[in-house]
Order: C-alpha cells, then sequence, then structure tokens
C-alpha cells in the first residue's frame, strides 16, 4: 500500500503523452478544420469588402458626383450669359468655385476613408495620434518608446497597419458612441518577442461592451482572424472598458 501511495504521483505521468497521441486530432482531421476556419475568414473579408464598394460608389454617387454634375451645369449657364447679364454669370462662377471646393473635400475625405496618406507616409503611430486629435473627446496615445522605427513604432506590412488603424478608430467611434467616457487612451507596443503588434484602447466609460452576433466587436474580431490576429475585450458594468487588438506580423 505505502509502495502504491509513493509511486501514484508518477504512474500518472505516462498518461498525458499517450493521450495526447491518441486522442488529439488526425493531421488531415486539424488540416480540415484549418480549411473550414481560412474559408469562413474569406467570406467574411469577401462581405466586408462588398459593403466597402457600396458605400464609396454611394458616396460618389451622392456626393461628389452629384456637385461635379451641378459644376459643370453652372460652367454652362454662366458661358451662355457672359455676353447678356455679366453679373449673374459671375455669381455662376462664384457658385461653381465654392462647389469645386466642396467636392475637393469630400474627395480627399473618401481617400482617407479608404487609405490615410498619414498612414502609408508615417506610419501606424503618427497616423492613429492625427485620429486622435479629431475624436470628440481626449484621447491620449502611447507608444512603445523602445520600439522605433516611424514616430517610435516599426512599419508593418501595408494590410496589418490597416487593420489595426481601422481597428482602433473602429473602437474610439464606440467610446464616443456608446461608452459615455470622459476620456480614452490609445496604447501601441511591438512584440519583437514574438507577439507582433499590441494595441490597447481603455475609457472611463460605463463598460457592458461584449461580442454580439453581427455586431461591431464581432465583426472587427474576424476581420482581425484574417491575419490571424485576436480581440479581447474587458467591460465590467461600471467601466473601465479595455479592448486589446494582438496581430501577430513581422517589423521591419
Amino acid at each position: 500500500m505505502l509502495l502504491a501511495v509513493g509511486s501514484a504521483p508518477y504512474a500518472w505521468r505516462p498518461v498525458e503523452p499517450v493521450a495526447v497521441r491518441f486522442l488529439r486530432p488526425s493531421p488531415a482531421m486539424a488540416l480540415a478544420d484549418r480549411v473550414g476556419e481560412l474559408t469562413a475568414q474569406r467570406a467574411d473579408v469577401t462581405v466586408a469588402q462588398a459593403a466597402e464598394i457600396r458605400r464609396i460608389e454611394r458616396n460618389l454617387h451622392d456626393g461628389a458626383q452629384a456637385r461635379l454634375v451641378g459644376l459643370g451645369l453652372s460652367l454652362a449657364t454662366a458661358e451662355r450669359l457672359m455676353d447678356t447679364d455679366p453679373e449673374g454669370a459671375r455669381a455662376l462662377m462664384r457658385d461653381a468655385r465654392t462647389g469645386a471646393a466642396a467636392s475637393l473635400a469630400e474627395l480627399r475625405e473618401l481617400v482617407r476613408g479608404i487609405s490615410p496618406p498619414v498612414l502609408s507616409e508615417r506610419g501606424l503611430a503618427d497616423a492613429i495620434r492625427a485620429l486622435a486629435l479629431d475624436v470628440a473627446l481626449p484621447v491620449d496615445v502611447d507608444v512603445d518608446a523602445e520600439s522605433g522605427g516611424v514616430g517610435g513604432f516599426p512599419r508593418l506590412e501595408a494590410p496589418v497597419e490597416s487593420a489595426v488603424y481601422f481597428g482602433v478608430a473602429e473602437l474610439l467611434t464606440n467610446v464616443v458612441k456608446h461608452a459615455g467616457a470622459s476620456h480614452a487612451r490609445v496604447a501601441l507596443a511591438a512584440g519583437r518577442d514574438g507577439s507582433g503588434a499590441v494595441a490597447e484602447v481603455r475609457d472611463d466609460g460605463g463598460g457592458g461592451a461584449g461580442f454580439e452576433a453581427g455586431g461591431g466587436l464581432d465583426g472587427l474580431r474576424r476581420r482581425l482572424a484574417v491575419f490571424d490576429g485576436t480581440l479581447e475585450v474587458t467591460s465590467p458594468p461600471g467601466g473601465p472598458t479595455r479592448v486589446r487588438m494582438t496581430v501577430p506580423c513581422a517589423f521591419s
């Protein structure tokens, strides 16, 4: 009995490797699961791309395109009135100039929504700093000082930078719309130990955020999964809320 009791902790040790060997999924099963996961991710990306294309088409049709059509009509009318009604022609020219400026502003805003120039030119850290300035509440941006690179942060592959940037933008929008917060903080870190790029958004709002089927956080989690990224949400009732994005990637 003493021998059995003394050897019991050691007798169970071979069980774990044997169980792992015979009970884990076979390579074919693991491959099938991975193919199914990638297929679902591709479907999500396709739906997101289609929605984004529709948004761009709608904005162009209802905004800049309509203004440019009106600009052409104003110029044509001003040309006909140039000899008979110079003052009316000048008024139309002034209106046309105002319309051209508004169209240019809308096109710039649309381009910034597709690919912000500061993101491609200055990198992720400076792009998020610029983004924080446009948020309707105070936002602090902390960047890992040891990361180096442009703006204190290394450059990432363009798709990863875009995913992290628009993820932070969506989270800050949620803070403004739903959190009832008075302050937010964005922290960026580059895990040289292999953890990848980490972006964390915190706010002092009322909390209660979570994943809902078809919700914004669920969609963001699916988009990050395309890059094998993860999204963690900690948001107890009463706050604060912390959302952490982690994307494995290489740094330049």
